[in-house]
Formats: C-alpha cells, structure tokens, sequence
C-alpha cells in the first residue's frame, strides 16, 4: 500500500513540474516584444534607464516582470 501512495505523490510532482515549466517558458515569448522595445530604447542616441524601463512597464502583460524604477525624491 505504503509504495502507491509513494508512486502517486510522485506522478503528482511530476506533473505539477512539467505544467510550471510550460507556463514558465511562455512567459519569456510573451515579454520578448517588450523586451525589444527597452533594448532598442537603451540603444538610441541618448539612453535613459528611466525612460527605457518606464516604456517597457507599460508594454508588459500581467505575468511579466516589472522593471525596478528609481524612487521619487
């Protein structure tokens, strides 16, 4: 009895693994455009973390990571 639970929790580890690495790497594809967006910004004649990282929050979906901003004095 005692190894089919084992065999169970197992499966059940599994699968909650392979289900958060497929959500995992869906993430980066939906970001990329807006990831482009900050590397181009950051690439331009006069660069400003602010600015690039200000254009690249609004751009995101929920689910993507947010860029630090500097705090307002």
């Amino acid at each position: 009895m005692r190894s089919i639970r084992h065999k169970t929790v197992f499966a059940a580890a599994f699968a909650f693994a392979a289900g958060f690495a497929t959500v995992a790497s869906a993430l980066p594809a939906r970001c990329a455009p807006c990831r482009q967006i900050y590397d181009d910004c950051m690439a331009g004649p006069n660069p400003s973390y602010e600015v690039c990282a200000r254009q690249y929050n609004e751009c995101v979906p929920p689910g993507c990571v947010l860029m630090p901003l500097p705090l307002d004095p």
